[in-house]
């Protein structure tokens, strides 16, 4: 686990029962590849449904969701009390099983606003200690009543007592305001009914505007009935002191070895807090200019006129928030909360300082596979394009561009590490090297780079698997291509074929028309034609710059070749895997790392100089002394 890699952002968990709040955490700790995450509302261990889970930066809005109205459904055993109040407390009271009508008398005594006494067993703190912990040590424990408000109370399904059961069940829906504990509330409409009870399960089934159903792991719960309630009961009253022990386990667990399709799932539900998000959350969303980034960030006093109002929810929205703004950056990344004073100043709540800047980042595809990818970028969604780009000419130059144009989209480029020509025995060299490429793409903007080893398991995947492993692992929303684009095992996938699957999966493809170059396709074999015969006028033409050969950890020495006092011939017996044009002396600019007093607009050092090739082999002459070592690149340059 990364503890510097935090990514932020917003993620609905359906915990499962038999495990705490905190140890649900560990899968998605596990999941995200961080350890700060904070969920917004602790589920007791016998309990199941909705957590959300804030991570990095936004765990600094956990007070901020915490006081979100809360929906849950209950079994309520009457007729049965537990200690805890719970299935995995000691019987302590039986009593009479009241009768469905009994139960909805008494149900609207139990709506508004109530003065609820907390369980013993709880959270809450008394005298700075945890009830739940005095409690087990056997100290005597007094709660102080406090205010809360429930919403709504409704009967869902009633089960009567049995001669196999003398308990009866009741399903109840209850929506509350944050601090209802459903367990007291079950005790409470007990005692009005002249008897006592403990909840048999509780499920929680939203927090504010965040529903249960769109939660990571949701398929692992099952129906919630008064059925399963039952079951519930059974297997925490069996196997209490096991569980008892698990659960405390689970408190010093700091380790998960989830299934992938856990950790898959829980990745594909992580949300970035957008302005969107914010608003269904109920704040109004402004964005902060520009010019006023300094100041914002300095901690200077806040004005109006510092932001643009973005949008945000009317004022009768059930969540609308009139206290506080969600603010976020130019770019819609957020940037921390500021608030409305009585007195309609605004002051700053919290400031999350953006991004710095990143460079591009590299992957290989073993890394992609094993879902190294941050999720960040996974919740935005990729635009992507997928070939060797040995070189990119001018035609490659398109692909980047539309690649560039998914507005709102993560950026990347797929390449291979060796073009498909290199295994042909004729072939004469790559265009461009591993390093060139990639740089190429940084300099155009290009958020990540995915390198693709061409292996015999890789070779016979069939397209469509392909594509699809895209969609899953890179959660690809803009595929652009050529019209002659065709990938898979013996090409099995050509541009109709993916035309179709685009539409079936749902993802925006986008065909790039070919550039043409003196009436013909301008393609990485016709550039390597070129240096081959020295036509460096063509090769710049269809790459669009010079043809550039990669001298990057070079060893350099002094050539016998003849030179003056000044400059003398340098050889090396290293070989780039890159073309070469053939025998001969030709006009380069060697750009060079430092020392030199002419630069080029890059801020790197260039040096107009002769190249010598010989045998696949270059030599370059060069000032005598301390500057060989720092050729990084030689330019070849177009005839006049």
């Amino acid at each position: 686990m990364n503890k510097k890699y935090s990514p932020s952002g917003v993620m609905l968990y359906a915990k499962t029962p038999g495990i705490t709040s905190f140890s649900s955490l560990w899968s998605i700790k596990h999941a995200l590849g961080t350890d700060k995450v904070g969920h917004t509302g602790t589920l007791d261990s016998f309990a199941e449904g909705l957590l959300v889970v804030l991570s990095g930066s936004l765990t600094h809005l956990v007070p901020h969701i915490t006081g979100f109205t809360k929906t849950y459904r209950a079994v309520v055993c009457f007729g049965r009390g537990t200690d805890t109040l719970d299935p995995g407390g000691a019987v302590t009271a039986t009593g009479r099983a009241p009768s469905k009508e009994e139960i909805e008398t008494v149900l609207p005594s139990f709506t508004g606003a109530l003065l609820q006494t907390p369980p013993v067993y709880s959270a809450v703190h008394v005298g700075g200690k945890r009830a739940s912990d005095m409690a087990r040590t056997g100290k005597a424990v007094t709660m102080e009543s406090r205010q809360v408000f429930v919403y709504s109370n409704t009967m869902l399904d009633y089960r009567a007592a049995s001669d196999s059961d003398p308990c009866s069940y009741a399903l109840l829906e209850i929506v509350c305001s944050k601090g209802t504990y459903i367990r007291a509330l079950a005790r409470d409409i007990a005692q009005a009914c002249g008897t006592c009870a403990h909840l048999s399960a509780l499920r929680r089934t939203s927090v504010g505007p965040f529903k249960l159903e769109d939660a990571a792991c949701v398929s692992m719960l099952g129906e919630f009935t008064i059925d399963s309630g039952i079951k519930n009961d059974m297997r925490f009253q069996k196997e209490r002191d096991r569980l008892s022990e698990k659960i405390a386990a689970d408190k010093k667990k700091n380790r998960v070895t989830d299934p992938q399709e856990v950790v898959d799932d829980i990745r594909s539900h992580f949300r970035m807090f957008t302005p969107e998000l914010a608003s269904l959350c109920g704040f109004r969303c402004d964005t902060l200019k520009e010019e006023f980034l300094r100041s914002y960030l300095n901690g200077r006093p806040l004005s109006s006129r510092m932001f643009t109002k973005d949008q945000g929810p009317e004022k009768d929205y059930i969540f609308y928030n009139p206290d506080e703004i969600s603010v976020f950056y130019p770019d819609r990344s957020f940037a921390g909360i500021i608030k409305i004073n009585e007195d309609y100043r605004l002051s700053y709540g919290f400031v999350v300082p953006p991004e710095k800047e990143k460079k591009i980042s590299v992957f290989s595809w073993d890394e992609v596979s094993g879902r190294a990818f941050p999720v960040e970028w996974l919740a935005k969604g990729t635009s992507v394009s997928v070939g060797s780009f040995d070189g990119f000419h001018s035609g490659h130059a398109k692909l980047v561009d539309g690649v560039l144009a998914g507005s709102g989209l993560v950026s990347g480029i797929l390449m291979f590490r060796k073009s498909f020509r290199s295994f042909d025995s004729d072939y004469q060299g790559d265009v461009s090297t591993l390093r060139q490429r990639i740089d190429y793409c940084a300099q155009k903007g290009v958020d990540f780079v995915v390198v693709i080893d061409f292996s015999d398991e890789f070779s016979r995947m069939e397209g469509s698997v392909f594509v699809r492993k895209l969609l899953s692992l890179l959660n690809m929303k803009r595929l652009v291509e050529g019209k002659d684009f065709r990938c898979g095992y013996k090409g099995s996938l050509d541009m109709e074929s993916l035309r179709k699957m685009s539409v079936e999966s749902g993802f925006e493809l986008v065909c790039v028309d070919n550039v043409d170059f003196n009436g013909e396709r301008v393609s990485s074999s016709r550039i390597r034609d070129s240096v081959k015969k020295a036509c460096f006028a063509d090769v710049q033409k269809m790459l669009l710059r010079p043809f550039s050969y990669d001298c990057s950890g070079f060893d350099w020495k002094i050539s016998k070749k003849k030179s003056s006092s000044d400059f003398s011939w340098f050889e090396t017996e290293s070989s780039s895997e890159q073309v070469l044009p053939s025998d001969g002396d030709y006009n380069v600019v060697a750009v060079l790392s430092d020392g030199s007093s002419e630069k080029d607009p890059s801020g790197l050092n260039t040096l107009h100089t002769v190249c010598s090739v010989s045998g696949g082999r270059i030599s370059l002459l060069l000032p005598a002394a301390g500057t060989s070592e720092r050729v990084r690149t030689v330019n070849f340059i177009p005839a006049v």
